[in-house]
């Protein structure tokens, strides 16, 4: 059984923390929807072969994205003081709210300890969205309350039919039904369903308050666009996009439009990888699809991880020659 979630003040994201045997400890932060049990549900225990977890779950009933940075911070540098390494886990909009972090820390001249960085499809502004998207969200962000949410609410029902395509297969009646519960395929479908329902509990959780406090905070995230050759990071940083993106994002955004270019990417995160995720047969992954797609990107979150502490030792020798 998993350890209850430790709820902060209003607005602040809690913390959940799964202790492993290596002193790596790994920062999970997911985007808006889902939370991050069901966003990294197939990637916990990749993290936890390599050291501890703590995992960041949003407020129901409000979001304040400076409280959920700098509660992030201050446990990251709790971490660091205990002698362990962060390694930070963003996905969509967690990465941006990870990006976000890095440059608040970075403007202060007071830069985190951490010893790597893994970005999975990083939304860092508004303007990375791509125009389906843009038609959702730019409704919220310029309405009053009031109609901000009745655009919620269409937003809502737009990601819940999102989620169901992306997990549910196709239903058996029936005896048949009973029957496909004994094969390896009725047994994923049946799997299935029940993350579908968990995710479906946590958008049907999450208040109108709360869930438009977690959409306009989307207009608070600065971005990179304007750092240029400014080292966000020099960690060994990891960049894993699905072959699919443009459904989500547009991939010439202004923060986009850098992190899935090596030749631009480089210069904030100098130690860097990207990688662009297809399927076995070839076929192409979406947006951040940890949870369907979890055999395309789990490869190459654990071939980063093996090599991490060999990349770090490397960096810290150059540092000092």
């Amino acid at each position: 059984m998993r350890p209850p979630l430790e709820w902060s003040e209003k607005g602040q994201a809690s913390f959940e923390t799964g202790t492993g045997a290596s002193l790596q400890h790994f920062f999970l932060v997911p985007g808006l929807v889902p939370d991050a049990r069901e966003t990294f549900l197939r990637q916990r225990h990749l993290f936890l072969a390599y050291g501890s977890v703590t995992t960041v779950t949003y407020p129901n009933d409000d979001f304040n994205l400076s409280a959920v940075r700098d509660g992030l911070r201050r446990r990251i540098l709790a971490a660091a003081r205990a002698g362990q390494k962060p390694i930070l886990v963003g996905v969509s909009v967690g990465g941006g709210i990870i990006l976000d972090l890095l440059r608040h820390c970075h403007e202060q001249q007071d830069p985190l300890p951490i010893s790597g960085l893994i970005l999975v499809s990083p939304f860092t502004c508004t303007n990375d969205l791509a125009p389906l998207l843009r038609r959702l969200v730019d409704p919220i962000l310029g309405h009053e309350p009031a109609g901000a949410l009745e655009a919620l609410e269409r937003g809502r029902s737009f990601f819940r039919m999102l989620a169901s395509r992306s997990l549910t297969p196709q239903e058996s009646v029936g005896w048949r039904r009973s029957l496909a519960l004994l094969t390896p395929s009725g047994l994923r479908a049946w799997q299935e369903r029940a993350i579908l329902r968990r995710i479906d509990h946590t958008l049907t959780s999450i208040s109108p308050e709360g869930a438009l406090a977690r959409v306009c905070s989307l207009r608070d995230l600065r971005g990179i666009a304007d750092l240029k050759r400014t080292v966000v990071c020099a960690a060994p940083t990891l960049i894993l996009w699905g072959s699919k993106e443009r459904q989500t994002l547009s991939m010439e955004g202004p923060g986009t439009g850098i992190l899935c270019r090596p030749d631009l990417a480089y210069r904030l995160f100098p130690h860097l990888q990207i990688q662009w995720v297809y399927d076995a047969q070839g076929d192409e992954v979406p947006h951040g699809s940890l949870l369907k797609h979890a055999h395309a990107f789990n490869p190459f979150l654990k071939q980063f991880l093996r090599r991490l502490p060999t990349m770090a030792r490397a960096r810290t020798t150059a540092d000092e020659a």
